[in-house]
């Protein structure tokens, strides 16, 4: 217990405390407990190299203003996830030419971007005839 009484020491273990609940709640927080438990692991380091809590706080001011200035958004930005429409969904009202015919009510295939495709419809399709792609089911497309 004598080494709690150390500030700095205190400052450390607060560092893993910090970085123990990131990991708990995975990236949840954005990666922000880790950075400042990094942050607190080393101002601690600082206090205990210089036997100054001052320097100490000091230095996790300066690590923490350092973080927001200049790191805060690259992470940020490191970790957007940016979503696209996915094969499937990008189909959705392209043209599409029959492969097989396609008899109403029942199945025949079309090509998509170079990529052949189930596909149905209410009304018959002849073979070579452009449809548009209504919509998707599984590996099913409908088209008219």
């Amino acid at each position: 217990m004598q080494a709690l009484q150390n500030p700095n020491t205190a400052l450390i273990l607060l560092g893993f405390v910090a970085i123990i609940l990131e990991i708990i709640l995975g990236a949840a927080t954005g990666f922000e407990l880790l950075i400042l438990g990094i942050v607190f692991i080393i101002g601690g380091g600082v206090g205990m190299l210089t036997g100054s809590i001052q320097l100490a706080i000091g230095s996790i001011i300066a690590l923490i203003l350092g973080y927001i200035v200049f790191g805060r958004r690259r992470i940020k930005n490191a970790l957007h996830i940016t979503t696209k429409a996915t094969n499937s969904e990008s189909i959705i009202s392209k043209q599409a030419k029959v492969v097989s015919e396609i008899p109403a009510g029942e199945h025949g295939q079309v090509k998509i971007d170079g990529e052949v495709w189930r596909a149905t419809s209410t009304k018959n399709h002849k073979m070579g005839t452009t449809v548009t792609i209504d919509s998707i089911s599984g590996v099913t497309v409908r088209v008219t």
